[in-house]
This record gives structure tokens, sequence and C-alpha cells, in this order.
């Protein structure tokens, strides 16, 4: 049967799945649902002509319209979480046009207290900020987040339930600020072209809005309403306003961009041009694709020394795939690791557009990096929407064929050619918030379609939080079918709050040997069952301190012949001092476990039972110097010593220049690698990985920074050990195998220098310098020698200069 015969049938399934669904979840919106009281009165916001609002957006405040909005005001303490009142005066003032909300915010202080520090967007750091966060479902299922530092830095990010972030996301609001007179201010402008809105029920309609500021100088964090994070309800808590008359206008936006490329290793240098367009039909819906997109080297990866048998993840930093992702969201471990490893997902973006699936002929030799380059799109589709209490999302994608060249034993130079894969996501959610609980059940399908690959996989999760905001549960099951081989699992999260600050969470889940979600999305590994339960508890007002939080960790984690593969306990305890240092110490025990995959099926072994230790300090970040120190003693797989310590150190004299530098050493007596045919060799290996970051701003706008990051690591050959293949037991210590030396180095750098200009909100000019070495294992040196020859003989060395410009409404 044909590739395109195969695409074409397992698209159909897809539609009929999808069909299926939709058609259930139509009969289900026919249900009545209880109306809201009738007697319950939500404040309206105020609503002003956008000839008459007439604001310049410069944190000032001074146009005459702010003076005619009422203040909002009532912010408390929620970090440390003490509710209490806040100790100064915040004053909010929002009004809306027909374009979008206006926000300004007076923020009362002592001007010798202020602490302005420019970053690169979305940095979190200890400084004077304010948060708006709204709710533009009106039912807490899904909002945005813009965060305005003084100094005009911003952070972002959109919000699901509870407290979900994606803050990968960026929106085109726009906000100012300035210091003023008893204070500093801010000026948001919020557009409604940025937010998904359901289509209101006659001429009005909710949204919740959550405001937030942090107090550097004090190392505080207040809100209105009051919700920390010892609680489980966030965005279903927003406040509520009432809007009146308020459809948005279609609105088309495009994102035309320009880019060169120079290659300094092969000497070559190639101009894209292309298009990103986002079509809002209507309120609730988007139509957004991109055609010939330039996902160029504007943004770095962290170098990450990998030895183990599972995979790193990457989070998704690429402007298309991560507008509108919201609604393909099925559960919080897609962000986070609450289960076993990385995050647990159906979808993964960074797959689309990562390396070809060459064949390499048996002899011939190829660039390793020319192997794990990225793949070219042809171009990409997003479509999105909301129908009722119905939200559904469909995702396509097609890369393009790829060629590198080979070498011959001989000599000779042969083109190896890569067929480009299709991809295609379905996702339908429907959600439920009546009675004060939430409830959703949703769908979501993916496709891959390649000579060689054939993959569909098919969740179904469901989530519930409760009316009085104790339960939180999200399950999902799954069910992959690649190239025919079928694989299915589950798993799920319970969190029970019984008052604020304490949390017991049960996170369990089932993986069978044959679960497959990689194919485009991600998960650690399969033939996997787990049980674990964490308890955490957050206390302030305790004498001599700020804040202590304590957490306890157990896990069981077992494959599917029931052995252990990891379990243990840990106990944590945080504290933060009266004068904002704060340290960590953690003591962590593993049980005797069972490696089943070091040996990539050579056979297993046990790995004996060990103690961990963990602690950090770090002194007040609200000080131009900021100082940081950690240790971690721990055992390897075959006992011997494994100890890091770190030391790190960041200068901030002024708002618009900072630089760190982070330096980790790591002293390992039992470093163990796999060498095939199920032979081990230990190594005693000494890593020093540097990290160093300089950023000057010009203005909030424009921004040069330079950053690089070097893992050198010495791997001295130790001992040499064997796995039984009969039955499980420790790795037997044998004699050298042959004259080989197995000692190898691995030095891998990480530098780039980027010049950013913000020229509007989402419309950026990048010049990128970006170079990167990898030496081969053999290359041994002294440390300052493997840094010198890293820099001296790149195989990354690339010049990109970008513009981005966006256009429309």
């Amino acid at each position: 049967m044909s590739c395109n015969t195969n695409r074409n049938l397992l698209r159909q399934a897809i539609s009929r799945a999808a069909s299926s669904i939709t058609t259930l979840a139509s009969a289900a919106l026919l249900i009545s649902l209880p109306s809201a009281n009738a007697q319950d009165i939500v404040p309206k916001l105020t609503r002003v002509d956008e000839s008459r609002a007439n604001i310049t957006l410069d944190g000032r405040l001074d146009e005459s319209v702010w003076q005619q909005i009422p203040v909002i005001d009532g912010m408390r303490v929620i970090t440390p979480d003490t509710m209490v009142s806040a100790s100064l005066r915040t004053e909010t003032k929002i009004f809306y046009t027909d374009r979008g909300i206006y926000v300004g915010i007076m923020n009362y202080q002592p001007s010798d207290s202020l602490v302005a520090r420019m970053t690169p967007r979305d940095t979190r750091l200890e400084r004077d900020g304010v948060v708006i966060s709204i709710d533009a479902s009106g039912e807490g299922l899904y909002g945005y987040m813009m965060r305005v530092n003084l100094g005009g830095s911003k952070t972002d990010g959109t919000i699901l339930p509870e407290r979900s972030m994606n803050m990968q996301w960026d929106g085109s609001w726009d906000a100012e600020t300035s210091e003023v007179e008893g204070g500093w201010a801010a000026e948001y402008f919020i557009p409604w072209s940025m937010m998904a809105l359901p289509r209101s029920q006659g001429d009005s309609r909710q949204i919740g809005i959550y405001l937030e500021r942090q107090v550097g100088h004090l190392n505080e964090t207040w809100s209105a309403p009051a919700l920390p994070s010892t609680v489980n309800e966030f965005l279903s808590a927003f406040q509520k306003f009432e809007l009146e008359n308020i459809e948005p206008r279609t609105q088309l936006t495009w994102y035309p961009y320009v880019s060169t490329t120079h290659d300094a290793v092969r000497d070559d240098t190639e101009l894209r041009a292309g298009v990103e367009v986002f079509w809002r039909p209507t309120s609730n819906t988007q139509l957004s694709a991109t055609l010939n997109p330039d996902f160029g080297n504007v943004e770095t990866d962290d170098v990450v020394v990998n030895l183990t048998a599972f995979e790193t993840f990457f989070p998704e930093k690429r402007a298309f795939f991560l507008e509108g992702q919201d609604v393909f969201a099925t559960s919080p471990r897609n962000q986070s690791a609450r289960g076993p490893g990385g995050p647990t997902t159906l979808l993964n973006t960074r797959r689309i557009g990562s390396a070809a699936l060459y064949r390499v002929p048996a002899g011939v030799t190829t660039v390793a990096t020319d192997l794990s380059a990225q793949s070219d799109l042809i171009g990409a589709a997003k479509f999105t929407g909301q129908n009722g209490s119905l939200r559904y999302g469909v995702l396509v994608a097609s890369e393009d064929d790829m060629d590198i060249r080979g070498v011959r034993p001989d000599g000779s130079v042969v083109r190896l050619e890569a067929e480009g894969r299709d991809f295609t996501v379905g996702r339908l959610l429907y959600e439920d918030t009546s009675g004060g609980a939430r409830r959703s059940i949703g769908w979501m399908g993916t496709s891959v379609s390649h000579s060689a690959v054939d993959a569909v996989v098919n969740g179904i999760d469901m989530h519930y939080f409760s009316a009085d905001t104790r339960w939180v549960f999200d399950g999902q099951v799954v069910n992959s079918d690649v190239n025919g081989v079928q694989g299915n699992g589950a798993f799920a999260d319970l969190i029970y709050q019984p008052q604020r600050g304490q949390q017991h969470r049960i996170a369990a889940g089932y993986h069978d040997d044959k679960l497959e979600l990689n194919t485009l999305g991600f998960l650690t590994r399969n033939d996997l069952m787990h049980f674990d339960y964490n308890y955490t508890r957050n206390e302030s007002n305790i004498e001599g301190l700020r804040s202590r939080s304590t957490s306890i960790f157990l896990f069981n984690q077992w494959n599917g012949n029931n052995d252990w593969v990891r379990q243990g306990i840990f106990g944590t305890r945080n504290y933060t001092y009266l004068n904002n240092h704060s340290s960590m110490v953690s003591l962590r025990y593993y049980h005797r476990r069972i490696d089943d995959r070091l040996g990539r099926g050579s056979g297993d072994f046990y790995v004996p039972g060990r103690w961990q230790f963990v602690a950090n300090w770090e002194t007040d970040p609200a000080q131009p110097i900021r100082y940081t120190a950690g240790v971690d003693a721990n055992s390897e797989d075959l006992g011997e010593n494994f100890l890091t310590t770190s030391v790190g150190v960041s200068y901030r004299p002024v708002s618009h220049f900072s630089m760190a530098l982070d330096l980790s050493y790591a002293e390992r007596e039992g470093l163990l690698v796999y060498r095939g045919n199920g032979r081990y060799t230990s190594f005693e290996g000494h890593q020093w990985s540097p990290k160093f970051t300089l950023d000057y701003f010009i203005d909030a706008r424009q921004q040069l920074r330079f950053g690089m990051q070097w893992t050198g690591l010495k791997a001295f050959e130790n001992k040499f050990l064997q796995v039984n293949p009969n039955r499980i037991e420790q790795l037997r210590e044998v004699a050298k195998p042959n004259l080989t030396d197995d000692s190898f180095i691995i030095s891998r750098l990480s530098f780039q220098a980027r010049y950013r200009w913000e020229i509007a909100p989402l419309s950026d000019l990048f010049v990128v310098y970006t170079r990167g070495g990898n030496l081969p294992g053999s290359a041994f040196d002294d440390y300052s020698g493997m840094l010198v020859e890293a820099w001296s003989k790149p195989v990354v060395d690339t010049l990109v200069v970008k513009l981005r410009y966006r256009l429309g409404s």
C-alpha cells in the first residue's frame, strides 16, 4: 500500500472520530444548564468611546479620562501568605472601548525603595512589577496573564485551570511604566483581538480579573482577590466584572518576515521570506497559517550532557506553535513532570520540523550536525474555536524533503535524501461549570504520516474541580498505533487540600511496553506503572522566619515484570528568613531497584539503595549583588561517591545592566556508561559547567545580550563490568576486554550574541550570532584547552538577521 494511501486512511480515521465526538458533544449542548442566580450582583467596568479615551501609552496616567474611572484596591499579602492587608496603596483603574481594555495602576511607594530592573521578556526576577490577569471565558476556563515591571520589561502567558501557566506565549498587548511623585505608575492596553472571547448572550458578557503587585524591596507579593499559591483555586476565583455591547469585529493580522542566515561552517548564505496569518472571523474562532516559515536560530537551548537512556525534553519557543495552543493541553503533566521523568503529552510541537529521518547506508559517513539539523516546513495551519461549552482545534503541518551530503569509503560523494513528514492533530473539549464546580471531558488525536512511520495516537482526558475548591482531579487514557503495533496507557492526578497551606497529592499511572507517544508527543519511558504521594505544608508568621515550607514525597515505580525501577522517599524544607535570604535542605533515600533501560535490552541489573543530601543557599534577590551556593551529595549506580557543588553571583548595579555567572563542578567516582553487548565501563569523571550572561538595555525595547554556556567532562576508565543476561543481579566486575582505552572527554560550547529591537508589540528585529562547539571524545587536553578548542573548531557558526513585523487589525 502506498504512503499516500496510508495517509488518506489515517486522516479519514481521525475525521470519523472527530465527527462522532462532535455529534455527541452537540447533543450534550442541548441539555439545559442551571442559570446563574438572578440576585447575584456583578460590578460593571466603565465603557468609554475610543475617541474620548485619547490615551497615549506612556505610564503617566495624566489623561483626563483616568480621573473619571473608579479605583479598585483591597490588595492582601499572598507571598508570604499572611493574607494581611497590604502596607502600601495600589490604585487600579480599568475601562474598555471597542478596541480593548485600558488599565492604569498607581503604585504608592517611597522613591528610595523602588527596584527597577530590565530583563528579557518572560524573565522571573524579584523587583517592582504589576500583573493583570483576565479570565476571558468568564467561567474560569482559560485566561491570559500580563505583567509589566518598573522599567518596562514584560512577562506574559496563558492560564488554564486552575493555575497551569504557559509562559512561552507572547501576546500583542502593550504597557509602559514611569516613576512619578509618590511611587510609580503602569499603563496597559490589551486588545480584544488578542483574546478568544466566547459568543456573548445578549448585550452583556462577563470576564474575570485578577490584580497582583510585587514589591521588590519587601520581597512580598500582593493581590486582589487574594489567591496565594497555597490554595487550589485561582482562575475560577477571579473577580467577575460585566461588560456591555462588546462583540469585537473580524480581526486579520499578518506577520511577514524576511531573514538572511550566513553559515560560516558551510560557507553558505540563505535568504528566506514568508508570512504568518492570524484571522479571527468571530470573537471565539481563529484561523492561523504559516507559509514558508522561518524558525531561525534566534534562541538557543541549554547545553545538556545526557549519558542516560532517556530523552531530554526541550520546550517550544516558536511563536506560531505557541499561539492558540492552550486548547491542545490535555493534562497538567503536559508542561510539568508530575509523573515519572519529564512531561507526558500527546503533542510536543518540537517534533514538527525536528531532525529528518535519513537512512544512512553502511560505510557512508556524514556530518553529525547535518543529521541533527532541523527540517524545513512547507507550511502549517491551525484552527481553534468555541461553540457554547465545546472548544475545538485542528493543527496540520507538512515538512519539506531534505537532503545531505555523505561520503563513501572510497571517497566518492553521495546525496542522502529524507522524505518529510505530515502531521495532523485534532482536539475537542467539552466543559461544564454549573453548580460552582468544573467538569470537562476531551478527546485529542494525532497522526504522523511518513513512508517509514505511520502513527496514530488517541486520548480521552477528564477533569474535575469541586465547588468547595478542595478536590482536583485530572486523568487521561491513551492508545497508540505505530506501524500496526498498539499500546495503551492511563494516568491520573488527585489533589486534596483540607485547608490553606496544606495539600495532599496522589499521582498514578500505567504505560504498557507497547505505548509509543514520541512520534509527536513526549513520554520519558513506557513499560511503567507508578503510584506516588506528595504532602506539602506552607507556613508563615513563624518567629524568626518569613515563611517555611515542608514537602514529603514518596514514589513507587515498577515495570511490567513487577520489578521496582524507582522507589524512595524525599523530605524537603525551604526557609525564607527575615532578611530575605533563603535556603533549602533535602534528604532523600532511594531503595534498591532494577535498571532495565541503560543496557538497551542486553539484560537488567540491580542498583543498590543510596542516600542523597541536597542543600542550597541564596542571598536577598532584591539587592544589587546576589550570591547562591549549593551542594548535592549523591551516590552513583554502583555506590561510589557523586558530589556536585555550585556557586553563582549576579550583579545589577543599575536597572539597564546586569551580568550573572553560575559555576558547577561535579566529582564522580563511578560514572556508568553502556559500551554494548552487555558490557559497561565505570569512569572517574570530573565536570566543569560555567554559564555566563550579560544584558544591556539601550531602552526597554532594545536589548543586547551575550550568553555563553560550556560543559567540559573528563572521564577516565576505572572498572569494567558485565551484565548477567540470564538472571538479575548486580553487575560483575571483569577484566578489561580489549586494549582500547575507553576514556573520553565531552566539550560542548554554546555562545550567542543577540540584538533585539521590539519595534512594536510582536514586531521585532533580530541580529543574532551563534557559535557552538562539540569536540570529539578523544580530544584530551586541560580544561582551558578544551574550552579554547571548542571555540576555535565550531560545528555551528551562524549570523542571522531577521525582521518580523505585525500588520493588520
